[in-house]
């Protein structure tokens, strides 16, 4: 067990959750390991700089390898211990994993430079918490275990402090109060740092959003009341979303009993360090991030939920039912048992919320996630869920009452033969986790194939040698052929969402790639004569939202029923179900798995 330290001691979370919050997790290596490395002689318990959003964002848009960008921050940064947060037994992903991927995370997490991993679970089942405790204890690093914290008719104090209790009999050796949206009000604080001090005997962090404008007198309070550390960020990316400014939090303690032993000099140079590169990061700041949003304290729902609630509602170009989803969100989280709305449980309610004002009959549109909620696969929910919405949701199946991982056989024996059969290099097990968290953009990494987001101040690449001199020999225009044909492409604009944030993307693609609706595909059988898209017929289902296909399980020439589905659509990280509008036969099939779709793209006709 870790003791409690005399003074109040400050994490540093600019790095990982300051650029996560307000810039989408796009700040490159080349701006952030100089950061570091400055950081590192500052004084700070510890640096957060792996995890989150930030290790899909690093593969997907950044086109970097996660674990080598992790080595080269530790070379810089060696002296401070750094410190990774993980969603429990879904580690940065969006589910659920087997125990062998948490084994193996853990240890190549460990092994490329993590000291301290932050563990929670978006339902504070504390099933979900127990594998990982194990893991990192066996890679020889510390656990801290977080409390997600949120207000609802079955939260309160002392059963905080009783999963604190838990997380310690566990094996945790400290403890977070975790509070992404800025809930948690200064006597909250006192009484939860105080009770957990008394009841577990564990240092205890706080981690409080500056969103709501009360996070500066939490910590005042939580401070007072024995908590060990706070979590703070560099000026340039705290505030709103992020958190309470290093800089402020340092000089107000300042001849206080909880002065930090923080240099605030190096500090200083630090953020001047950080600021000099924030001008290329116009483009990712959205400006509700960065304001107080007071209404959280009423909704609970932090900006990256919005967001996405917006989105699912310009999908269905319903912004003007905007005002009775908001109430709606209310009324289905009581309905599900008052979860906390975080990541991914927060895009799952409003995506609910939507689907019950939109199709005017309250769950006539049920997410699979929903259903998976509902079964206890994602753990317990805090509270009961409503009977009747349950049969609604899950018919005659009985919920699980087992760890949700306890169903899930290993998956890296099985992802090796994978791999191997469909040529990926995968190099040594870091790239095997995150093909198994990620495993189409890791797979476009490992091939050489992922292009990255450019901000233009890109180094220029390093001229090879050879080719240097064959350019002073002959003209470049005679090197390469004089015309090269160029393949047909589309290009379409996609809107995706990482961890509960939305980005734009530009996607090209072999023409058809797309599917009927993207302009410039083959011709499809039934296709009106020039145009390349199918033709609209009474009979054919039409995608209701813009997204990817993940499975057409009927073909031509099935029989299907009226409302049999007969596509699996996702849409921000949701698996919609799309049926049929009519009984009959199958007769056209218009796309294929993989596919993406837009609103009222053709999918399939029946007959």
């Amino acid at each position: 067990m870790t003791p409690l330290m005399a003074s109040l001691e400050l994490v540093e979370t600019a790095l990982r959750h300051g650029q996560q919050s307000l810039l989408l997790s796009r700040l490159r290596r080349r701006h952030l390991i100089p950061v570091a490395a400055l950081l590192d002689r500052c004084g700070f318990a510890s640096l957060d700089v792996f995890g989150g959003a930030t290790f899909e964002a690093c593969i997907r848009f950044l086109g970097e390898d996660p674990f080598e960008r992790l080595r080269l921050l530790k070379q810089e940064a060696p002296s401070t211990p750094l410190l990774a947060l993980v969603r429990g037994q879904a580690l940065v992903g969006h589910r659920q994993m087997a125990d062998d991927v948490v084994d193996a995370f853990v240890r190549v997490s460990a092994e490329a430079g993590i000291d301290i991993f932050r563990c929670y679970d978006s339902l504070n089942d504390a099933r979900n918490l127990e594998r990982i405790v194990t893991a990192v204890h066996a890679a020889g690093r510390h656990a801290e275990g977080a409390l997600v914290y949120t207000e609802s008719p079955v939260h309160d104090v002392d059963r905080f402090i009783a999963l604190g209790e838990r997380l310690r009999d566990l094996g945790y050796d400290s403890l977070c109060i975790y509070d992404p949206a800025g809930l948690l009000g200064a006597g909250t604080a006192t009484a939860l740092v105080r009770g957990l001090i008394a009841s577990t005997g564990l240092p205890v962090n706080v981690h409080s959003a500056a969103l709501t404008g009360q996070a500066g007198l939490t910590y005042l309070a939580a401070a007072e009341a024995g908590a060990t550390s706070l979590d703070v960020a560099l000026s340039p990316l705290a505030g709103g979303s992020s958190l309470p400014a290093t800089e402020g939090v340092i000089h107000a303690l300042v001849g206080t009993a909880q002065e930090t032993r923080c240099d605030l000099d190096t500090v200083a140079a630090a953020t001047g360090m950080l600021e000099e590169s924030m001008g290329l990061y116009r483009a990712f700041a959205d400006p509700a991030a960065w304001r107080l949003d007071t209404s959280v304290l009423r909704t609970q729902l932090p900006p990256a939920s919005v967001d996405h609630l917006h989105a699912e509602l310009r999908d269905r170009n319903a912004m003007g039912r905007l005002a009775e989803v908001q109430l709606e969100i209310p009324r289905v989280r009581a309905e599900l048992g008052h979860p906390p709305l975080i990541t991914p449980i927060a895009q799952i309610v409003a995506t609910q919320a939507v689907y019950n004002v939109c199709d005017g009959e309250r769950y006539a549109t049920i997410s699979q996630e929903v259903k998976d909620y509902c079964l206890g696969l994602y753990g317990e929910p805090p509270g009961p869920v409503d009977p009747g919405v349950r049969r609604v949701v899950n018919g005659r199946e009985e919920p699980i009452t087992c760890r949700p991982a306890d169903l899930l056989e290993p998956q890296l024996p099985q992802l090796r033969h994978e791999t191997q059969r469909d040529g990926i290099p995968i190099r040594d097990d870091a790239d095997l986790v995150a093909y198994a968290l990620f495993p189409a953009e890791t797979a476009a990494l490992l091939r050489g194939e992922a292009v990255a987001e450019l901000l233009g101040d890109e180094p220029e690449p390093e001229p090879d040698a050879a080719e240097g001199t064959a350019a002073t020999e002959e003209p470049l225009a005679e090197a390469v052929p004089a015309v090269a044909p160029e393949p047909a492409v589309e290009v379409r604009e996609l809107t995706v969402e990482v961890d509960g944030e939305e980005y734009t993307v530009r996607v090209t693609a072999p023409a058809g790639t797309f599917g009927g609706g993207g302009g410039g595909g083959a011709a499809l059988d039934g296709a009106a004569a020039g145009s390349g898209r199918p033709v609209i017929r009474e009979g054919t289902v039409m995608a209701p939202m813009q997204g990817l296909i993940l499975r057409v399980p009927v073909s031509v020439g099935d029989q299907v029923a009226l409302g049999d589905v007969v596509a699996v659509l996702e849409a921000m990280k949701m698996q919609n179900d799309v049926t049929a509008t009519r009984a009959g036969v199958v007769r056209e099939v218009y796309v294929t798995e993989g596919m993406v779709v837009s609103p009222q793209d053709p999918i399939l006709y029946v007959g």
